[in-house]
């Protein structure tokens, strides 16, 4: 009598915690789409700014900051609301959402690594990366998305056709497999590492240059904002691809989601708002718009 028990709280559990989901993916997508539109803006009328590769990753990072959440309100509705579907649109939404989900990491760690030649290889730095930044960045958007069609294909390859399309209520939980869950986990831990190691030698270089002195508060207060920041995008997945039943560890895995989702939300603040050229061009944008609406609304009113 105790199996559909478990069964009904599980269910119960997974709905909730998808619910939950929803919504936080929900106001990711509002603040990360809202802000990322006006840095976007920003910085496709400044032609300085459009030719420099930190803003050239920073579009794209928030751009799959953007589509990683909504995709997430997309199928968490879906399994909030138990809509009846064929298991291979679950499948197709959820791979897709995991693709931009590594793209979002994979560009932190792009947006490192050109911080860390910019500085530790400043005369060879022109000449590499500004020649292969769009090739870089067509390999990561095919690369996550075959690496996720793949693990989709070896998920179901014991499935046989009629299963997959089988109309059934969206509660099953997707790529949750043993290969699947440590390809993960080695991703992300691939990813850390070259952060890490990338850190460190920006790290050594600021103080062969003398910018970590004791004046300098700025550049320690950066450093600690971005270590910070990225420990919270990189271990919370971690703990969710490595917790195998999401309804036994329900608070666990709900920490570690929330934890996620608001360091996500704050990545257009960490990376865009706090650049002080960036500051600047979005401050004298925004002042250019209010006269020219203060003119208009003058204009408004004189007499004819």
């Amino acid at each position: 009598m105790s199996l559909p028990n478990n069964s009904l709280n599980d269910t119960t559990k997974r709905k909730e915690l998808a619910i939950i989901k929803t919504s936080l993916y929900l106001f990711d997508f509002i603040f990360i789409t809202a802000v990322g539109l006006f840095i976007f803006k920003t910085v496709q009328q400044n032609s300085e700014m459009k030719k420099k590769v930190q803003y050239f990753l920073l579009c794209h990072h928030l751009l799959c900051c953007s589509l990683f959440s909504c995709f997430g309100v997309a199928y968490n509705t879906i399994r909030a609301l138990a809509v009846e579907s064929p298991k291979i649109v679950f499948w197709i939404i959820f791979g897709v959402q995991v693709a931009i989900g590594e793209g979002v990491l994979i560009t932190l760690t792009l947006m490192t690594l050109n911080r860390c030649f910019a500085v530790c290889w400043p005369f060879r730095y022109i000449s590499l990366v500004h020649t292969v930044k769009h090739k870089v960045m067509i390999c990561v958007w095919i690369i996550t998305m075959f690496k996720s069609m793949c693990l989709l294909l070896i998920e179901g390859k014991d499935k046989s056709p009629e299963d997959m399309f089988e109309v059934v209520p969206s509660c099953s939980i997707v790529l949750d497999g043993l290969f699947a869950r440590t390809m993960g986990i080695i991703l992300i831990l691939f990813l850390g590492a070259i952060i890490i190691v990338s850190y460190c030698l920006l790290c050594r270089e600021g103080k062969h240059a003398g910018h970590f002195n004791s004046s300098n508060n700025k550049a320690r207060k950066t450093i600690i904002i971005h270590g910070l920041h990225l420990s919270l995008l990189l271990f919370p997945p971690l703990i969710i691809i490595a917790v195998k039943r999401p309804s036994e560890n329900f608070i666990l895995n709900l920490t570690a989601f929330v934890v996620f989702s608001f360091a996500q939300c704050f990545s257009p603040v960490v990376y865009g708002l706090r650049n002080k050229e960036l500051q600047t061009k979005l401050f004298n944008r925004q002042r250019i718009m209010s006269r020219v609406i203060l003119g208009k609304c003058r204009h408004s009113f004189l007499p004819p």
